[in-house]
């Protein structure tokens, strides 16, 4: 997808890199090199089902899909990008459809050894560890 946008923010002793809506894409993985935490959309490969049923699809409703996933990244696809990106913290975000429990997402992220979180509203996410003020 194009534009897509992505935002890096360092800091004294950390970094994030929020993804926006967008297919896999290197330029997020350069970006999101050695940052601390990765925020990232996710798909899942699963949503075609929930939308619309089990295949086959006529020609208006694979069109609605085609445009859908070419927008959003599988989950299946965002444990790769965080491994190539280096990042020890995935949060998965803007979840399609967001009605799936947090354990389907977190069971579907591949190739990614660090911790994974499913992002909820208010959640905080620690980047650091805190150094006592002096």
């Amino acid at each position: 997808m194009a534009p897509a946008y992505a935002y890096r923010f360092d800091f004294d002793g950390g970094a994030v890199v929020i993804s926006g809506d967008t297919g896999p894409c290197d330029a997020l993985v350069e970006l999101a090199a050695g940052a601390d935490v990765l925020v990232h959309e996710a798909i899942s490969p699963h949503f075609a089902a929930s939308r619309f049923g089990a295949p086959p699809y006529d020609a208006a409703q694979q069109q609605s899909l085609d445009h859908v996933f070419a927008k959003h990244t599988s989950v299946r696809a965002v444990g790769d990008i965080a491994a190539r990106a280096g990042v020890p913290t995935l949060v998965l975000t803007h979840l399609v459809p967001g009605d799936l429990p947090a354990d389907a997402w977190r069971d579907a992220v591949t190739g990614f050894d660090g911790q994974v979180i499913v992002g909820e509203d208010l959640d905080v996410v620690p980047v650091q560890e805190e150094r006592p003020h002096v």
